[in-house]
Formats: structure tokens, C-alpha cells, sequence
């Protein structure tokens, strides 16, 4: 069969199939639609054990998850019909005379459940072959084995609004010529599907299923993020029974970040994941505490030594993330199961409890429960051991007063006032909570010590965790999530993205915490930006093991500017010069250089708007985006414009001008205030 005329069949399939979920469809809104009669028209009749409501109303649920199931069936034929498939694999099996030809595109299409796929999802075994293998002998593994053979063919479509625009036959995998026509295109408001150029080592990351945690290394623009999201759905495909979306959590960056990533699971039929991050989890977990200052409050702060950006971090603010830091809170808390428990005989009517039988349950029986918890279990076995003599269950007045009475004998149970004493007894100064808020740089520890004294109440149903720029996570945060999650984990970041004055590479203690768990994996091309991009950025990191995909463009432009009003016009009318791209973003050093930044390019002609993006900020659109540089981590841009680039003078500085940098794809301006 002709190419033109396999996808007229395709597409044929595919119409047919989007009627049939139409008429089952009308069919199901029918049968709802008597259902809902039948139970007001009869509620009254119904027998009085409530049987008949509990099946009426079971049937009812079902036919609306049938309803909803079709909702996204039909909604996955839709996007086929645009371009139903991008690869096709042909593979003669050993043993056989002619090879199988694989179609392979976003998702199944087949004639019935039973019946072989005219077009394969893209995560089905047999389409390892497209990324892993050139012509040649190949294998893949199948439900019923490993299958050998050989590879005898390879071909990749660009079909468009169901219009076939070329076929290209190549040996090489993920052809140079379709990878390119990718780059070229313009960014988008969010991040996009990978599916029709996976590169072998990207490849071999999304179908990983053999190590439980696993962490990627890899440098900017080198698809990271792309991948792990694609990984997911490539777990949530082969793992339907055990896995759902609802029981994968990523924590991101910021909200921005969770916004631009949404849209790629639906786009590969799947539902979005739970997404937060990590600081607004321990801000909720700390609350009662004050408010607490997150990782850009911080940064804000390194940025600008002796400003009034708030009570800057203390001498020991890094040293408290450490592992020897970890060590010296545990040892503190081994210290205190003698020093705030006041243990003495215990009476309440008739009940008595000598202090010898306390401290046993204390200090023994209960040694594995953490130590503000102990007085509460032995309440619950008072408790259980008077109803069993009484014979019945006591009321809630006479529990609580056991437990309070139990309570009574710690002689400290405020965690601020344990932190400090803690603090003060190891030499360091406590914080300053005087203005109710609590330093960002003792979060973690007093997150730390409330799991360590009370233990860890919240509980997740996680079954799978994402975590994105893992250099950004220091040691005590990681012992903290492998307290949280205990579940498969993918883990991603680049080093050279640090924000911090020296780079932090993860990947040397991850294996510490996660012990042989950890699987590292390192990603060394860069897909996102030009030769002359990645060029300007490797002087500015001075890394040296980048490669960037072989895509040529402008040479980025260091504009000299006398004076700020000549510099903004400058920019401003380079802004409008690009205005033919999707995404322009103008990336500055903190919060109120973004601010200032984008209330005079709003002013100039010819901008309709620049957006201020902040940390509080919740979507990410098209068109100018002004925000600091921490915010831009993760996002990509068609242009990206630098203004006051004489200000980027320190460690700290530098490694957030090598992040905004690396934001661009096609064009990259900086400005720059010269000295009189």
C-alpha cells in the first residue's frame, strides 16, 4: 500500500472510530437521563436497608466514568486525525522471510480491542526499535521475551492537519534533517511534546524501569524535563494496574514552571500530575510557627549584601544544610529523652500507674516512637487497659483529660523554643523571630526536628516522585524527602544551573541518602539553543563537556549603552524588531531590577505589554515576559534580551547570567551601561 494511501485509511479509521464513540456517547447521556428519572420517580419505593439506591446509584457512577472514558478516547482520535502518525519501523523477526511494518504515533489505533494496531503509542515495546536502532540487527523486549531480528527499514513522516507533507527514508536514527526543522520552530507558552524526535539517550532514560531512583545530570537545553515527563507517561502506560496519575507528585521550581509543563501528559493522553513545591510544602507544614521566607527570599538577599532586603542569612546559614549539621540535631535529640521528661507516678480515679511501669513504656516498649509522641501511646494503652476492666468505652472528657494529664510530664514541648535551645548549646546564634518570620535558612532544620520529635504525620499516596533542578536542593532537604517518599523517583538537574556562588553537584552524596538505589545518568547535548548561543554561555560557565546540536543562528550582541534611558530604548526597540516570535523575554538580575524593567518598556512604543512575571505569579503566556533571573530556570524563549549587564560582577552573578543565557533558542541581546 501506498503512503498516501495508508494515511487516507488511517484517517478513515480514525473518522469511523470518533462516530461510534458519538453514538455511545448519545446513547450514555440517554441512559443517565432515565436513570435520574427512574431513582425520583421511585426514591420513595425503594426498600427501607437502602439496597436498590446503593445499585442505582452504582450504575449511575459507572455509566458516567464510561461517559468520561469516552470523553478522552474521542479526544485522543481528535488530536490523531492532525497527524495520526510521525515513524514507521520495519522489522523482520529471526526466523521470518519479510518484516513487520510498525506505525507509531501518539497513541493506539486498531479496528478492535483483539485485533493488531494500525498504529502503535509510541511507549509499546516494539517501538524501542525507532529510537534505539539504525538498520541492522536489533532487539526489543516484549511481553513474551526478547525478540531478535533486524531493523530493515526506518522512515519519519511530517504529516499536518491530516495531510501528508513528506516522508523522509533514512538509516540514521531521529533523522539530523527532522531534529532541525524541530529547533527551528518557535517556542511556545508551554513546554512541547518530544514523541517524534526522542534521541537514543533520551530514549533509554523514558523506558528505565530497572532502577528505582533515578537521577539525570544534564546540561541546559538537553531536554531534562522533557524527558522525565515523557517518562512518566511512558510508566503510567505499562504500569495501568499499579499506577495512576493521581499517585505521581513533581516538585518544581515554582508555579510558573508547573504552568509551562502542563500541557504535555494530556498531550500524550494522559492527566496532569500533582505538582508543588518544595518550600510551600514546609511553609504549610510550619505555619503555626509565622510566616516562613522561601529559597528566591534568599537569594534576593545574596544578591544584595549590606541593602535592606530583610535580616540577611547568618555566617552558619550553609553549614545548617549539611550533613554534619543533621548529625548534631540527632545527637541533641538522643540528649533531650532525659532532659524535658519529667516521669512520676500517674493517678486518675481509680487508675494508677507507678513511675517505674512509665519509664519502662518510655524508655523501652516505646523506644522507636519519637520522643514528643511516647506520653500518647502510653495514654492510648491507660486507656485500653481501663476499658477492658470497665467493660465499656470511656467518653471523650475522661480521655482527654488522661492525655493531658500524660502531656503534663514533658517538661518542653514547644519545637521554636527546642530549636534554639538546641541553637544556643551548640554555639550558634538562634534566630530572630521578633517580626514573625522564620529564616529560610532554619525551615529545613526545624522542619527536621519536628519529624525527628514528633514524627512524620503527613502521608502520601505517592507512588512516584519528580524532582526538578536538583542542584537546588541541599543535603538536608534530600534526607528530608527520603523521609517523605518512600517510592520510585526521577531526579533532574544541571549542575551548572546552581543558584549559589559555587556549583553543586547532587549526584555526589544523592547516593548516600538513597544508597545503591541511586542510578546517575548524564546528558551532555544541549538541543535548545545555536552553536553561537551555547559558545557565548561556555565562556561565561567555562564548561567544556556541552555539546550543542549542530543548529547555526545570529552571534549574540553586547550592545554598549551611554546612559539606563538609552539602554531601555535600545531594548525596547529590539522587542519590537522580534515581534515576530512566539516568545520574548527580557530576564533581569533580581525582583526590582524585573519590576523597574518592565514599567518602562510597557511606556515605550510600540509594546503593548511587557508582564511581570514573580515568585507569586501563576501562569506563563506568549508575547514579553519581564522576571528575575531564578524564575526563568526551566523556560525557554525564541529572544532573550539582557539588560544591565555590567552588574553581573560576582559568583553568584555569573551563574545567573549563564542561566539567563541559556534560556534562548534563536536570538540573544545584552546591554550594557558603559563606565564615563
Amino acid at each position: 500500500m501506498q503512503e498516501q494511501d495508508y494515511l487516507t485509511f488511517v484517517l478513515d479509521v480514525l473518522r469511523r472510530k470518533i462516530k461510534e464513540i458519538d453514538v455511545k456517547m448519545a446513547e450514555g447521556e440517554q441512559d443517565i437521563a432515565q436513570m435520574h428519572a427512574y431513582f425520583w420517580e421511585n426514591y420513595n419505593e425503594f426498600d427501607e436497608y437502602g439496597y436498590e439506591v446503593y445499585d442505582n446509584s452504582a450504575a449511575l457512577k459507572s455509566r458516567m466514568r464510561e461517559q468520561k472514558d469516552y470523553t478522552k478516547e474521542r479526544s485522543r482520535y481528535e488530536k490523531m486525525l492532525d497527524s495520526p502518525y510521525f515513524g514507521r519501523v520495519d522489522f523482520c523477526y529471526e526466523g521470518e522471510k519479510e518484516p513487520e511494518r510498525y506505525y507509531i504515533g501518539i497513541a493506539n489505533l486498531s479496528a478492535g480491542r483483539a485485533e493488531d494496531p494500525y498504529v502503535f503509542d509510541w511507549r509499546a515495546p516494539v517501538c524501542g526499535l525507532f529510537y534505539d536502532y539504525d538498520k541492522g540487527p536489533a532487539q526489543f523486549l516484549a511481553p513474551a521475551g526478547i525478540m531478535t531480528g533486524e531493523v530493515t527499514g526506518k522512515k519519519q513522516y511530517k504529516i499536518k492537519c491530516g495531510k501528508l507533507v513528506y516522508v523522509l527514508e533514512h538509516e540514521m536514527n531521529i533523522d539530523d534533517e527532522i531534529l532541525q526543522q524541530a529547533l527551528l520552530e518557535h517556542a511556545d507558552a508551554s513546554l512541547k511534546s518530544i514523541v517524534t524526535t526522542i534521541q537514543r539517550e533520551q530514549n533509554r532514560i523514558i523506558r528505565d524501569q530497572k532502577h528505582r531512583i533515578l537521577a539525570v545530570q544534564g546540561c541546559a537545553g538537553s531536554g531534562k524535563t522533557s524527558v522525565a515527563l515523557h517518562r512518566i507517561a511512558y510508566l503510567l502506560y505499562h504500569n495501568r494496574n499499579r499506577l495512576n496519575a493521581a499517585q505521581v507528585f513533581i516538585l518544581s521550581p515554582n508555579s510558573i514552571f508547573a504552568d509551562y509543563i502542563s500541557r504535555i501528559l494530556p498531550e500524550l493522553g494522559e492527566e496532569n500530575i500533582h505538582e508543588m513545591t518544595f518550600d510551600d510544602f514546609a511553609y504549610r507544614q510550619l505555619r503555626e510557627y509565622g510566616e516562613a521566607e522561601d529559597r528566591y527570599d534568599e537569594l534576593e538577599k545574596l544578591l544584595h549584601p549590606g541593602e535592606p532586603y530583610g535580616k540577611p542569612a547568618s555566617a552558619h546559614a550553609a553549614y545548617k544544610q549539611t550533613r554534619e549539621f543533621i548529625q548534631e540535631l540527632d545527637g541533641f535529640v538522643l540528649s533531650l529523652e532525659w532532659e524535658i521528661v519529667d516521669i512520676r507516678d500517674f493517678r486518675y480515679k481509680k487508675m494508677e500507674l507507678k513511675e517505674t511501669e512509665i519509664s519502662k513504656l518510655f524508655y523501652e516498649k516505646l523506644a522507636d516512637v519519637p520522643l514528643l509522641g511516647r506520653m500518647e501511646k502510653i495514654g492510648e494503652f491507660v486507656i485500653d487497659a481501663e476499658e477492658t476492666l470497665r467493660g465499656r468505652n470511656m467518653d471523650d472528657g475522661e480521655k482527654q483529660e488522661i492525655f493531658s494529664r500524660l502531656e503534663q510530664m514533658y517538661t518542653d514541648k514547644g519545637l521554636l523554643s527546642l530549636y534554639c535551645r538546641f541553637l544556643l548549646e551548640t554555639g550558634y546564634k538562634p534566630p530572630d523571630a521578633s517580626d514573625g518570620i522564620l529564616r529560610y535558612e532554619d525551615v529545613y532544620p526545624l522542619l527536621y526536628l519536628k519529624y525527628a520529635l514528633y514524627g512524620c504525620q503527613w502521608r502520601t499516596q505517592a507512588k512516584h516522585l519528580v524532582i526538578d533542578e536538583m542542584q537546588d536542593y541541599t543535603y538536608l532537604q534530600y534526607v528530608l524527602i527520603d523521609k517523605l517518599f518512600h517510592c520510585p523517583m526521577t531526579i533532574l538537574g544541571d549542575r551548572g544551573q546552581t543558584m549559589a556562588e559555587r556549583q553543586q553537584d547532587a549526584l555526589t552524596f544523592l547516593p548516600k541518602i538513597f544508597g545503591k538505589d541511586a542510578h546517575c545518568v548524564y546528558l551532555d547535548k544541549s538541543y535548545r539553543s545555536t552553536e553561537e548561543i551555547m559558545a557565548f554561555a561556555g565562556r561565561i560557565s567555562q564548561e567544556t563537556s556541552v555539546h550543542a546540536v549542530r543548529r547555526h543562528g545570529d552571534v549574540p550582541q553586547i550592545k554598549p549603552c551611554a546612559t539606563k534611558e538609552a539602554m531601555y530604548r535600545e531594548l525596547a526597540e529590539d522587542l519590537v524588531k522580534e515581534a515576530q516570535y512566539e516568545t520574548l523575554a527580557v530576564l533581569c538580575l533580581d525582583a526590582k531590577r524585573a519590576k523597574e524593567a518592565a514599567e518602562v518598556l510597557s511606556a515605550c512604543p510600540g509594546i503593548r505589554q511587557a508582564a511581570l512575571l514573580t515568585k507569586d505569579s501563576m501562569k506563563f503566556g506568549r508575547g514579553i515576559s519581564v522576571m528575575p533571573f531564578y524564575l526563568a530556570k526551566g523556560l525557554e524563549f525564541d529572544a532573550v534580551f539582557i539588560p544591565d549587564l555590567q552588574e553581573y560582577v560576582t559568583p553568584l552573578h555569573k551563574q545567573a547570567l549563564y542561566i539567563n543565557v541559556t534560556r534562548a533558542l534563536h536570538k540573544l541581546r545584552l546591554y550594557e551601561l558603559k563606565k564615563k
